[in-house]
């Protein structure tokens, strides 16, 4: 269901609290109008030389505890409202990252995440601002104008109150006329911080990369740029607001203008009293501050109408990938098995389709690997058994199930996944290894580390799993964070395991000792390997080679080496380069390439001695 309003809703929602805010502020607002009366009171007495000594210390008196109780209920009032609008800040900003967690990757591929940042900081804030000082002066206001209006009729003068009031609606008129104008305007504030944020954000990402490539200056251009830009967005906002505020104050300086010439006249001709004149002045200046508040809440309302929308357009988008109808809560584990049917699948926006008539069976307990070049459709493929992105249906079924009517909770916790990124949190290695919902023991943590062959590298450190990791893991080697992914994955004992190119930061003597040490985990469980080594697919009981999204040769090694296709041209590259890699540790500074290397050794000494040992 489409979400109108988060103001109205959450006012809806607590509208019993919101009352007795309402009440507070009436009583500060009542109270207000005592001090206005008594100095009408006083400046009669006073000036019919009447006053006594004991009135003036009523008075005062009088005075100084409606002082007290203004300060004592419109404090209240304002703690009140304003704990109210934290609680909404919480909620909002708690139901936008709730509903981030439920949108597909697809949405974020699109989105900055400046813009992501802005959304969840500025937005919500403004949302706030408007439910706090917003929500309290548009009360106060109301009950203060009413009131003071009702008390100038009837204690003072009708028609210089009616008189005064004239030039009033102009601050109506005005806020019309600035409405637009405002909205637009904080609309393209919030867009500049975004783009500002996303450029901080993404030099800090590739700070690495802007050194390396000598490109300071140029990113400093770029940023200067973006934050010239903000500046002259918040200028044009301030332009405006600034304006605004300064009309609604002549309109208010009109009103006391009118206050004064006219009041003074009906004074001297004994219509009102001196005191009432003071009285009705005192009134006038206790109704200026909330006219002049409703002006600054216009604008907040502007503000908070426009963060509202961008909120809104985000809570009410789809989830492109979710449990709908067909699925059956009833299931609660998987098998094995992964058997895929005549699949298609092309990316949104894509001319192209990235997968194409792809047809496979892995039974329970068996191994898959999947080799090809870059961009043939390895990582999509994966990417679409765990529903990063929904699949045609009737195309992919797991355990016999398809895969739609499986809850996505236990799908992705039946699955375990390495992928290319290595991704790991700005938390502990213990805390990395062990993401999961169910808690995992130290031992069990430092097993699946053993596992990984990452287990020595963690006890190096001084907090050994405990040593927090710097943003994206950076303080680790890239080897070291592909095998806490690993870890990652294994300690979770799916039914089904998926490593996606998860061993291309490690070398050979390091690969071979992880999968000497996965075997144990692999046994029992269905196991998809992508890789662009041979070594670390060849022992899988069939391997597929895809082809701009599809299956141009399977089989097994063997098989597949005697056919004589792509796999084995990849093979005997492979074969080539490692051979140059221990030729190349047979050199001998006198003898240079020594005979055990071997004629194809000897051949690939010499062209690294051509590049390497005698320069380009």
């Amino acid at each position: 269901m489409e979400r109108k309003s988060i103001f109205r809703e959450y006012i809806a929602a607590n509208r019993w609290y919101y009352l007795f805010g309402f009440v507070l502020v009436a009583v500060s607002s009542v109270l207000q109008l005592f001090i206005p009366m008594l100095l009408g009171w006083f400046t009669d007495k006073l000036e019919s030389f009447t006053l006594t000594g004991g009135q003036a210390i009523r008075y005062g008196l009088w005075m100084i505890a409606a002082g007290i109780g203004i300060a004592f209920f419109r404090s209240v009032g304002r703690i009140y409202l304003f704990r109210m609008g934290r609680q909404l800040e919480m909620k909002v900003r708690g139901e936008l990252f709730a509903h981030w967690e439920r949108l597909s990757a697809h949405y974020f591929n699109n989105t900055r995440v400046g813009d992501l940042m802005s959304h969840a900081i500025s937005d919500v804030g403004v949302i706030r601002e408007v439910t706090m000082g917003g929500l309290f002066n548009t009360m106060e206001a109301l009950v203060l104008i009413t009131i003071t209006v009702v008390a100038m009729v009837s204690s003072v003068n009708a028609w210089l109150t009616l008189l005064t009031m004239i030039p009033l609606p102009l601050l109506s008129f005005l806020a019309y006329k600035f409405n637009k104008r405002i909205l637009k305007q904080s609309a393209d504030v919030q867009d500049a911080v975004g783009q500002l944020t996303s450029r901080v954000q993404e030099f800090t990402s590739g700070i690495r990369v802007v050194k390396a490539f000598v490109q300071e200056k140029q990113e400093q251009k770029r940023f200067t740029g973006d934050n010239q830009h903000a500046v002259e967005m918040n200028r044009r906002f301030v332009r405006s607001n600034s304006l605004f505020n300064s009309l609604s104050a002549g309109v208010v300086g009109l009103s006391f203008l009118i206050a004064v010439v006219l009041g003074g006249l009906l004074v001297m001709r004994g219509t009102i009293t001196l005191g009432e004149f003071v009285a009705f002045n005192s009134y006038l200046a206790l109704l200026m501050g909330p006219i002049e508040n409703l002006g600054k809440v216009v604008n907040q309302l502007q503000r908070g109408i426009a963060s509202e929308r961008r909120l809104l357009a985000i809570l009410n988008t789809k989830p492109e990938v979710a449990d709908d109808n067909e699925a059956d809560l009833s299931i609660t584990e998987l098998e094995g098995s992964i058997e895929i049917r005549n699949l298609s699948f092309r990316y949104p926006g894509a001319k192209e389709p990235s997968l194409r008539d792809i047809s496979l069976s892995v039974p329970k307990g068996t191994s898959l690997a999947i080799v090809g070049r870059v961009g043939s459709g390895k990582s999509t493929l994966v990417n679409l058994l765990v529903r990063l992105h929904n699949p045609p249906r009737d195309t992919i079924f797991l355990g016999g199930r398809e895969i739609h009517r499986i809850p996505l909770k236990v799908l992705r916790g039946q699955v375990g996944i390495v992928p290319q990124d290595q991704f790991l949190f700005s938390s502990t290695i213990k805390e990395n290894i062990g993401f999961d919902p169910y808690p995992y023991s130290d031992l069990e943590i430092e097993d699946a580390a053993k596992v990984a062959q990452v287990y020595d590298n963690i006890v190096e450190f001084p907090n050994r799993f405990e040593t927090a990791l710097g943003e994206r893991g950076i303080s680790l080697s890239g080897g070291q964070r592909q095998r806490v992914s690993i870890a990652r994955a294994i300690i979770k004992r799916p039914a089904i395991l998926i490593f996606d190119d998860s061993l291309s930061a490690v070398d050979t003597i390091t690969e071979d000792r992880i999968l000497e040490g996965l075997q144990e985990v692999m046994e029992g469980r269905t196991t998809i390997i992508i890789g662009h080594r041979i070594s670390s697919v060849q022992a899988a009981d069939q391997i597929v080679v895809l082809e701009e999204g599809r299956i141009v040769e399977r089989g097994n090694h063997e098989q597949l080496l005697a056919r004589g296709g792509q796999y084995a041209d990849l093979y005997h590259k492979q074969l080539l380069d490692r051979e140059a890699e221990e030729a190349a540790e047979d050199w001998d500074d006198e003898e240079g390439w020594t005979a055990k290397s071997g004629p194809s050794g000897q051949a690939a000494g010499a062209a690294i001695e051509r590049w390497g040992g005698t320069g380009r």
